[in-house]
């Protein structure tokens, strides 16, 4: 077939198909009737094949470019992803977000682990290396136990809480991007959080203020621990995708895992926006230990509610047609 012969009969088509993309560009197909938007991915199919066809039998002629081009804004309207709304961004965060924690929950516990076993070894280390605590524990720490303080002191609130919303925010995303590294920074990052809480929690129960410490950092803490290990789960599955790919490539299983998980985290983090919220005005309060240990509970206990319960789908209740099921006029008889 020579080049005359092939575009003979598909002109017609062609210059169809460009009329309807140009018409098209800047709108939606979803605004056209049933039957065009049809018509329109008839002609693009049948141009996708022409384009075919002429790699391979006129790979250096104009009319190979002008297909494909024709062909490549075609199927930008055709497979154009609906644009990004508030509503959709609320309605991910309300369910699609506690579906994929659900359907991820497995990487919520390894990461969990990794955050008990970090301050277990933490406290150990504390405990059994007492040459070691200058190095494990900073010094002003034991200044202000010494002054009858439990060891940490919160700043004036209003000039604390954009650093406290920031600082949290960048631990959880650097926890959630080093998934990239086969998920291997992540679990150390994480295990290092559970290793200064740990150690910092000896101390202070060294000193004796476990009440004071714990009902000081409960409010906050609670919720701040929980996004950072939902943080780490997401980047332990990008980890696991790309050391098990599947039958995917590295990448495509990279961009698979990171499509649900990059919604996930940041859905959870934007709650940090709470946790420093508690952290600045509520944690340093004069309110009481057990109202702040309270408040923390709270907090956590509703964002777990979130994660585990919201996004169920329904189940439609099977509707039994009782006229259906008996003959007109006959009552079922006593046990029948």
């Amino acid at each position: 077939m020579n080049l005359e012969a092939f575009t003979a009969g598909r002109q017609a088509r062609w210059a169809e198909l460009e009329a309807r993309t140009a018409t098209l560009a800047g709108s939606r197909l979803r605004s056209l009737r049933a039957e065009d938007v049809e018509r329109f991915a008839i002609l693009y199919r049948r141009a996708a094949s022409d384009l075919a066809i002429a790699r391979r039998d006129f790979p250096d002629q104009a009319i190979t470019e002008y297909l494909n081009s024709l062909c490549g804004r075609a199927h930008v309207l055709l497979n154009r992803g609906s644009p990004p709304r508030f509503r959709n961004a609320l309605r991910f965060f309300a369910t699609g977000a506690p579906r994929v924690f659900r359907a991820n929950a497995g990487y919520f516990l390894a990461s969990l682990a990794l955050l008990l076993a970090g301050t277990v070894a933490g406290w150990l280390a504390y405990d059994l290396r007492p040459d070691l605590r200058g190095l494990l524990v900073p010094d002003s720490l034991f200044a202000q136990m010494a002054q009858g303080s439990p060891g940490i002191s919160v700043p004036e609130p209003f000039l604390a809480a954009p650093s406290i919303f920031l600082h949290n925010i960048e631990v959880a995303v650097l926890v959630f991007i080093l998934g990239v590294g086969a998920g291997v920074p992540t679990a150390f990052f994480v295990f290092l959080q559970g290793w200064s809480l740990g150690t910092l929690g000896a101390a202070v129960h060294g000193g004796g203020y476990d009440y004071a410490f714990w009902s000081l950092i409960a409010a906050h803490g609670v919720l701040e621990m929980s996004v950072i290990v939902t943080a780490g789960a997401a980047g332990l599955r990008l980890g696991d995708a790309l050391l098990r790919p599947g039958l995917r490539s590295r990448a495509d299983s990279l961009a698979h895992a990171g499509g649900d998980m990059v919604g996930l985290a940041v859905a959870t983090m934007l709650l940090l926006v709470i946790a420093g919220t508690l952290e600045a005005f509520v944690s340093p309060s004069g309110l009481p230990g057990g109202a702040k240990i309270a408040i923390g509970l709270g907090v956590g206990a509703c964002f777990y509610a979130w994660l585990l319960l919201a996004g169920h789908e329904r189940r439609a209740i099977p509707h039994l047609d009782l006229d259906a099921a008996m003959p007109a006029g006959r009552l079922p008889e006593a046990g029948g």
